[in-house]
């Protein structure tokens, strides 16, 4: 029965379900009181202080129950704490008077430092440039973030990494002040992204490509961690929405990657002839074009077509028209495969201990069963949603050797690998497209002197304005040590908004000594 009633509590509806149950309890409660008040005897002047004593008895006990229920549950039922500490809404009274430790970036710079008023609160030196990953430690909003995940450490009830079952927590020895928690990003990093998206809306994503640790995650626009109130309130900017894991967009040509990978690893690498008028995949649809149509088209001019086209100048160019047949080609259970193993249907979970852990939402590949459907998912667009996350993760297994890695955001965390993804053999034959695509295609403009840089621009459909800007890139070729993907909404195109702030944070990067060897 318990069983049950914890699945219920730990799913969507259970903050929902607590809160109803909660309401009933009151209000029963206010039921008892009146009766206790109104109770008599039936003779004017007396009251029955027999019925009274047994209510008064029975409410007692009803309020000791209702405590202690969760404290009881800890010893034999530890995920019933769990969900109890998570949606807390604000902290303990009893935290406030302890020393709450650091939050320190890769270097030791510190994110987050206890600071003491009349109680210990919190002070974050990187403002709102930080907040997403970090979260918030405030008395009336709560916890969330990298503070609610490692809140046992940094409370003080358990060293990192030390045993912490939610029973033993209620009567744990605490000590003075909290341990400190290291996380991968660098400040340096996270700052200039925060730098380069103001005034936008979108997300940065910098990641080592073969062990995930996230030197960089930008949500932008960020938010005051020291009073959160006004993002919370705010429902058309959404600044408290990590648009790095909970943003949900059409990935556009950026997923051109993924479709080649699995056209690859079913041995399929075929010459389509692609021409102006574009590729129809079936009755009744309208014809998929590739961007130069509708650019000449502007200019009152006819294209000719890119004739027939390979895969290597179908990437270099990114042709929606050869990517559309290719899809097609692919079919459904191969394509449908390869989305599985990147993991696009699921949550990316981004940091893990203990105690807890932070996953970003899933993505969206739709079932698909026609060839039109499967040729619109084939170019990134139809129904398909991913997060900057998903994305950033399967650029890193291009540069990986075909090795997709869980990204990480706790720097003791261990190195993971998720999948698989595809062969060395296919991660080579990529990294030799993505790098053609900066030097020759549409990622002109972001190859940085002696880094080699491979990418590729993703221009997004939407349904409400203007397109989503992508750009997703590693370097160097040979032995690629960084990942960044960047993603601008309604930016436009991904070779004009969002490729010039990932050059800039690899110019960056390659200056602090992380792309290239000194």
């Amino acid at each position: 029965m318990l069983e049950h009633i914890m699945r219920l509590l730990n799913s969507p509806y259970g903050p929902d379900v607590l809160r109803a149950v909660k309401v009933c309890f009151l209000v029963f409660l206010a039921i008892a009181a009146l009766a206790i008040l109104c109770a008599s005897s039936g003779k004017p002047g007396k009251t029955n202080f027999g019925l009274l004593r047994l209510l008064f008895t029975v409410l007692f006990a009803l309020v000791l129950a209702y405590q202690a229920t969760w404290q009881l549950a800890g010893f034999t039922k530890p995920e019933f704490v769990k969900f109890m500490r998570r949606y807390n809404r604000r902290p303990n009274a009893a935290d406030l008077q302890v020393a709450r430790g650091p939050l320190l970036d890769c270097r030791g710079m510190v994110l987050t430092a206890p600071v003491l008023g009349d109680v210990w609160g919190r002070r974050y030196p990187l403002g709102a440039a930080a907040a997403h990953p970090l979260g918030y430690y405030h008395p009336r909003f709560g916890i969330t973030g990298v503070e609610r995940v490692c809140d046992p450490v940094l409370s003080g009830y358990t060293a990192e990494g030390g045993d912490l079952s939610p029973g033993r927590a209620l009567f744990a020895q605490r000590a003075e002040e909290g341990a400190e928690v290291t996380l991968t990003l660098d400040t340096r990093l996270q700052l200039k992204a925060y730098d380069l998206m103001a005034g936008r809306k979108g997300a940065v994503v910098i990641m080592r490509p073969h062990d995930g640790a996230l030197l960089a995650m930008v949500s932008s626009p960020g938010f005051n961690p020291h009073d959160p109130e006004a993002a919370l309130r705010d429902d058309v900017n959404s600044p408290a929405l990590n648009r790095v894991t909970q943003g949900r967009y059409a990935p556009g040509s950026v997923l051109k990657i993924l479709s080649a990978a699995a056209a690859l690893e079913k041995g399929l690498a075929p010459v389509f002839q692609c021409p102006a008028q574009g590729y129809i995949a079936g009755p009744n649809t309208p014809p998929i074009r590739d961007s130069e149509y509708y650019a000449y088209a502007r200019q009152g001019a006819a294209w000719q077509g890119w004739g027939r086209m390979e895969m290597k100048a179908a990437m270099v160019h990114s042709s929606n028209v050869y990517f559309a047949q290719l899809g097609v080609a692919c079919g459904v259970e191969a394509f449908k495969a390869m989305m599985e193993r990147a993991r696009l249907n699921s949550s990316l979970t981004y940091l893990k201990n203990a105690h807890a852990e932070l996953q970003g939402s899933s993505g969206n590949v739709p079932d698909v069963r026609k060839a039109p459907e499967l040729a619109q998912l084939a170019i990134g667009q139809g129904a398909m949603l991913v997060t900057p996350l998903h994305v950033a993760c399967f650029t890193a297994a291009a540069a990986s050797e075909g090795r997709m890695m869980r990204p990480r955001l706790l720097r003791d965390e261990k190195a993971e690998e998720t999948a698989q993804l595809f062969s060395s053999s296919t991660a080579e034959r990529l990294k030799a497209m993505l790098r053609e695509t900066v030097t020759d295609g549409t990622g002109r403009g972001a190859d940085v002197a002696g880094l080699e840089v491979c990418g590729k621009t993703g221009t997004a459909q939407t349904a409400d304005g203007e397109d989503h800007a992508w750009f997703s890139c590693f370097a160097p070729r040979k032995q690629p040590r960084l990942v960044v993907t960047v993603l601008i909404e309604h930016g436009g195109f991904g070779a004009r908004a969002a490729l010039p702030v990932a050059r800039a944070l690899l110019e960056e990067a390659d200056r602090l000594g992380y792309v290239r060897q000194r």
